[in-house]
C-alpha cells in the first residue's frame, strides 16, 4: 500500500469529518476550530482545505452513483432495466426518472458540497497573505478544477441549474437559493477561469502523489472537455437539441489546449493499453503515461472493481465479490476488430465464480473488464466487497488525442496532418505493429477522405478506446448523436437476434451459441472462439445422458438469447433498456435531462422548479 496515499486520504477525511481520531493521528486539532485565516495562512495548512473538497470523491454519491452507475444507457454501457419502473437507478439508466427517485438528491447534494468547500478554499487562498506562493498558486488551481469538474457534471444531468462561486455558510449547500443560471454562462465562465490559474500550476511530475492530484496537464486537458461540451449541442427546455453560434470559437480553445496536453509535456501512450487500468488494480500509480488524473482510493475506500468491473462471486477465496452494475452492450463488444487488442481488456466474456473457475457471463451482461480485484495486492479478504483501493480515471491522455483530432477536423472542415497522427497513434497501441500497414495506415487513409468520414471514425474511435470509462453519454449529448445511436444499437441487436435464430440474414455468422469447457487450471476453453457461428456442434457434456462425453463442452445460449420466439421480435433486453426514449427513427431528442428531485424543489424557496422536458 502506498503510505503517502493513506496519509492523504486521512488528512481528507480529518477535514471532511473533524473525527477526533484523525486528531490523533496528525497531532492536530479540528480545522472546524479554525479561521480563514489560520487555514490558509501557508500552504502546509491550506492544502488541507483544499483536501476537503476532494473528500467528496469518497462519498456514495460519486463511488456507486456519478462516476459509473448514473449514467444513462449508451450504445455501449448498458445497465439491466426491468419489466416496469422501480424509482431506483435503473429508472435513470432506462431515461423515465421521477422526481421522487432518491439518487437525485443524493448526487446534487454532494456535488453542490463539494462545490461549496471548493469555494471555501478559492476565497481563503485568494485572501491569504501568501496567495502568490508558487505552491498556492497550484492549490488555487486544484480548487477551481474541481469546482469545475463538478459543475461539468451536474449541468449534463440537469441543464442549466444554479452557479454559486463565492461560499455558502451555515446551511445545508443542497438547499440552493438561486435561480437557474445557463449552461453556456457557467461553462464560459468556467473555461476562463480555469486559463487563468493552469498557467501557475505544475505538472504531475512535480506533485507529491503525481495524477492523484489535479496537475497542470490535467487542468489543460478539462479545458479542452469544456471547450468541446460549450462548442457542443444541448437539450433546451422545449425538447429541441441545439448549440451556440460561437461554437467554433470552443473548438479553437479546446484544440489549443489539448495540443498542450499532448505536445508540452513528454508524455506518451503507455505501450500496453491492458497495463494502465491493470496498474489501477495493483494500486500502481504512473504519472508519466496515460493517466492525467485519476481519483484516489486507498484499501477501504472506493468501489472500483465492485460495482464495475471482472466479475467475481463470494467464496472462500480472499477476494471478495464484486460485479459490473452496468455491463456493456453486446453490439459494441462485437463492433470491434477482433485483432483490436482493447477488445479483450474492455469486454469481460467471463466471471470468476465462488471457486475462482470461469464461467461464461450472459450476452446482455458483458462484463466490464478493465479493473479486477484478483489483481489487488492485498485482498481483504471472503466477506469483501467495497473499498477496493482501485483509483478511478477521469481523463487519459488518448482521450485529450482524440479529442485534439477533433478539433482539428471541425476547425479545418476536415482532417489535418496533427488530426490523422493522433488517430494513427491511439490505433498503433490498438494492433499489434504486424497489423500497422492495414489496421492503422490504410485505415486512417480510408477514412481521410473528408471531415464527416473522419469525424464518424472518431466516434467509432472514441468507443472503442473509451469504452467501460462511463463518459460515452457526455460525447453523445455534444454530438447530437444520443438518438440515432440508440436507434442504430437497438435496430442492431434485433437483427443480430433475429439472424442467428433463423440462420440467415447480415448477422448470421454470429454465434447462435457458445461452446465450452473448464480446463484444469480453472480458465474457459471456448470451442471454435466467440465470433463466429462453428460448423458443427461439439460433443456435448452428459449428452445424451448424464455421464456420457465427460470431456464434452456445455453450451450456453447466445445470440439468439437477443430474440424472443414467442412473439418473434426483439427480447426484453433490447425493449426495456432505452424505454423512455420512444423514436424507433433515432430523430427525436433523447430525455436525458433530470428531473430535479422533489425535496431540492421544495427546499429551493420558490427558486426552482420542474418545467419543460416534458416533465
Amino acid at each position: 500500500m502506498n503510505n503517502k496515499l493513506l496519509i492523504y486520504t486521512l488528512a481528507v477525511f480529518c477535514i471532511a469529518t473533524a473525527a477526533s481520531s484523525c486528531k490523533k493521528f496528525l497531532d492536530t486539532d479540528s480545522p472546524s476550530n479554525f479561521t480563514q485565516e489560520y487555514i490558509y495562512a501557508n500552504p502546509q495548512e491550506a492544502v488541507k482545505g483544499v483536501y476537503a473538497s476532494y473528500a467528496l470523491f469518497n462519498q456514495d454519491a460519486f463511488t456507486s452513483r456519478l462516476s459509473d452507475s448514473f449514467i444513462p444507457n449508451t450504445d455501449v454501457e448498458v445497465g439491466g432495466v426491468g419489466a416496469a419502473p422501480d424509482n431506483s437507478r435503473r429508472d435513470i439508466w432506462a431515461m423515465e426518472t421521477t422526481d421522487a427517485n432518491g439518487d437525485l438528491s443524493t448526487v446534487w447534494g454532494n456535488g453542490y458540497n463539494a462545490i461549496n468547500k471548493a469555494n471555501i478554499a478559492i476565497e481563503g487562498i485568494g485572501q491569504s497573505p501568501m496567495a502568490n506562493d508558487p505552491d498556492m498558486k497550484q492549490l488555487l488551481g486544484e480548487a477551481k478544477a474541481l469546482r469545475a469538474l463538478w459543475y461539468y457534471w451536474l449541468i449534463n444531468y440537469w441543464g442549466d441549474i444554479p452557479f454559486r462561486i463565492v461560499p455558502s455558510r451555515g446551511g445545508d449547500d443542497s438547499k440552493i437559493y438561486l435561480p437557474r443560471t445557463g449552461r453556456d454562462s457557467i461553462l464560459t465562465y468556467l473555461i476562463k477561469d480555469l486559463i487563468g490559474v493552469e498557467g501557475g500550476m505544475k505538472p504531475a511530475a512535480e506533485l507529491p502523489f503525481g495524477v492523484e492530484r489535479i496537475s497542470r496537464e490535467f487542468v489543460q486537458g478539462l479545458i479542452a472537455r469544456l471547450a468541446l461540451c460549450r462548442g457542443g449541442y444541448w437539450l433546451y427546455p422545449d425538447m429541441v437539441m441545439r448549440r451556440k453560434d460561437d461554437y467554433k470559437e470552443y473548438y479553437q480553445i479546446a484544440r489549443d489546449y489539448a495540443y498542450k496536453v499532448v505536445h508540452d509535456w513528454g508524455r506518451t501512450l503507455n505501450p500496453s493499453f491492458a497495463a494502465v487500468f491493470d496498474n489501477e488494480s495493483k494500486w500502481v500509480v504512473d504519472s508519466k503515461s496515460d493517466i492525467l488524473y485519476e481519483v484516489a482510493f486507498p484499501q477501504g475506500f472506493g468501489d472500483v472493481g465492485w460495482n464495475i468491473g471482472v466479475a467475481v462471486d463470494a467464496g472462500d477465496h480472499v477476494y471478495g465479490s464484486g460485479s459490473t452494475y452496468k455491463p456493456l452492450n453486446p453490439a459494441y463488444a462485437y463492433s470491434f476488430d477482433t485483432l483490436d487488442t482493447r477488445l479483450t481488456k474492455i469486454v469481460s466474456f467471463v466471471k470468476y465464480d465462488k471457486t475462482l473457475t470461469q464461467t461464461p457471463i450472459a450476452v446482455t451482461a458483458l462484463g466490464i473488464g478493465n479493473w479486477s480485484r484478483l489483481l489487488i495486492p492485498a485482498p481483504s479478504g471472503p466477506t469483501s466487497a467495497k473499498g477496493t483501493g482501485i483509483n478511478w480515471p477521469i481523463m487519459r491522455l488518448s482521450d485529450v488525442m482524440l479529442m485534439l483530432a477533433e478539433a482539428e477536423n471541425e476547425l479545418n472542415g476536415g482532417p489535418t496532418g496533427e488530426a490523422i497522427e493522433m488517430l494513427k497513434t491511439v490505433r498503433k497501441r490498438a494492433f499489434n505493429s504486424a497489423y500497422w500497414p492495414e489496421k492503422v495506415d490504410a485505415y486512417v487513409a480510408g477514412v481521410s477522405t473528408g471531415k464527416d468520414a473522419f469525424f464518424n471514425a472518431l466516434v467509432n474511435e472514441r468507443a472503442w478506446e473509451l469504452g467501460g470509462e462511463c463518459i460515452r453519454h457526455y460525447d453523445l449529448i455534444r454530438w447530437n448523436l444520443f438518438g440515432k445511436k440508440i436507434a442504430e444499437t437497438k435496430r442492431q441487436l434485433a437483427q443480430m437476434g433475429e439472424n442467428t435464430f433463423n440462420g440467415a440474414g447480415p448477422y448470421d455468422y454470429l454465434p447462435d451459441y457458445l461452446y465450452y469447457r473448464v480446463r484444469a487450471d480453472k480458465t474457459i476453453e471456448w470451442y471454435g472462439g466467440i465470433f463466429r457461428k462453428v460448423a458443427a456442434p461439439p460433443p456435448l457434456k452428459d449428452s445424451p445422458a448424464k455421464g456420457d462425453n465427460p470431456n464434452g463442452y456445455t453450451r450456453v445460449t447466445w445470440m439468439r438469447g437477443l430474440y424472443n420466439a414467442t412473439t418473434a421480435g426483439p427480447a426484453d433486453y433490447i425493449l426495456r433498456s432505452w424505454r423512455g426514449y420512444k423514436d424507433d427513427a433515432g430523430n427525436a431528442p433523447v430525455p436525458y435531462i433530470l428531473p430535479l428531485h422533489s425535496s431540492t424543489v421544495s427546499d429551493s424557496r420558490g427558486m426552482l422548479k420542474n418545467e419543460g422536458y416534458n416533465f
